[in-house]
């Protein structure tokens, strides 16, 4: 077979994958890994801070998250090693292309797997009783089928046996169908932890406009389900084409694969990054309109003079939305309650000349410690 041949290399691009030869392939799929990657880190260190403010110090979720966010920096930079060598464009493997290429693939297996787990451990510290089992479900089948993915990328596909790949090999379309399954149970996955809470939260002691605000800050990894979706409708779309439309639609899933692990950190963060929001409303919501009458009591005297009493708080935050972020050390010492009240009382003066004045006691301080659930 002459491979110089037009006819023969026409012939050969409808039956076998077959590289673009358009460099614009390059700058799409590296603009855009990099653009999510910007946006994840940006809500990834927020909610760092955010937990670091709040409390001086991170937990097991946070630490997972960071550890998803190294994987996908990772997997990115290899990604984007790989197409300056020409991967889609000239080649679609090689000595220096395909063991960087399945590296990548498998940092961001693991970044999925970490920040879902960062996602579970979350609904986790919330939940109580039998939806603490379902979370320890969800979390392993999420995990080990990450790893296992990891793993199986690096197997050879039968023809193409190459150093870095070990034997037994399978079809050159395997590694795109257990892609398309991986999806299908990361978004089934992210559905269960994301409607599990819902229960949870309506069990809160809150204000029914604070459910609604937490249940929809939860439900933002429903947007990492429906990328899973997507992936996996692209990875069977792979399959199904040959020639050199395969690499553009290679392209096209090289960028819903990186797409899903930053939905995930995104998603992760968002929950954290709701008390941060609601403390800077407060904070600039207390300078601005009335003058800053919101929030005090107001108390006469029998002159009908009218000045404002400062109420101070502890935690002055009046539902359970902070619920999902540790306790500071303050919150731990005191107690749920009212530590102190004093009596208001009531004069009336039925002199004729006096008419009738009004003589108020009012509370000096009231001081409330957090909410807790019931």
């Amino acid at each position: 077979m002459d491979l110089s041949d037009p006819a023969v290399l026409a012939y050969l691009a409808t039956i076998y994958p077959m590289p673009s030869g358009d460099p614009a392939i390059t700058t799409k799929v590296i603009a855009a890994i990099w653009v999510m990657a910007s946006i994840s880190t940006v809500f990834l260190a927020a909610r760092i801070y955010c937990r670091a403010s709040h409390i001086g110090s991170i937990w097991w979720d946070d630490a997972c998250l960071m550890v998803a966010w190294v994987f996908l920096i990772t997997a990115v930079s290899l990604q984007t090693e790989i197409f300056r060598l020409g991967y889609l464009v000239t080649a679609l493997s090689g000595p220096d292309i395909g063991p960087r290429n399945l590296a990548s693939d498998s940092c961001m297996k693991l970044a999925l797997a970490f920040s879902k787990t960062s996602f579970a451990l979350t609904v986790w510290k919330i939940s109580a009783g039998w939806t603490r089992y379902i979370v320890y479900v969800v979390a392993v089948v999420m995990n080990v089928t990450c790893v296992v993915h990891a793993i199986l990328v690096w197997r050879a596909s039968c023809g193409t046996e190459e150093a870095f790949n070990f034997e037994p090999c399978w079809s050159s379309d395997s590694g795109i169908w257990m892609n398309m399954v991986g999806s299908i149970i990361s978004a089934i996955t992210d559905f269960i932890l994301v409607f599990l809470p819902v229960k949870i939260i309506m069990g809160l002691q809150m204000k029914r406009i604070e459910k609604i605000g937490v249940a929809v800050a939860m439900s933002i990894g429903i947007f990492a389900g429906a990328v899973s979706i997507v992936k996996a409708v692209e990875s069977y779309g792979v399959v199904k084409v040959v020639g050199p439309v395969f690499s553009y639609r290679l392209a096209n899933l090289s960028i819903w694969i990186h797409a899903e692990p930053n939905a995930a950190i995104v998603a992760s963060s968002i929950p954290v990054l709701r008390v941060l929001f609601r403390q800077v409303v407060r904070k600039y919501g207390a300078n601005s309109g009335d003058g800053g009458a919101s929030g005090q009591y107001i108390k006469s005297n029998q002159q009908s003079a009218f000045h404002s009493a400062a109420v101070t708080a502890v935690n002055p935050d009046d539902s359970s939305g902070k619920s999902i972020l540790p306790p500071t050390a303050e919150e731990r010492k005191n107690q749920m309650g009212i530590h102190r009240t004093q009596q208001v009382k009531v004069e009336y003066d039925s002199s004729p000349t006096g008419g009738m004045a009004e003589k108020w006691q009012q509370p000096e301080e009231i001081e409330m410690s957090s909410y807790k659930r019931r």
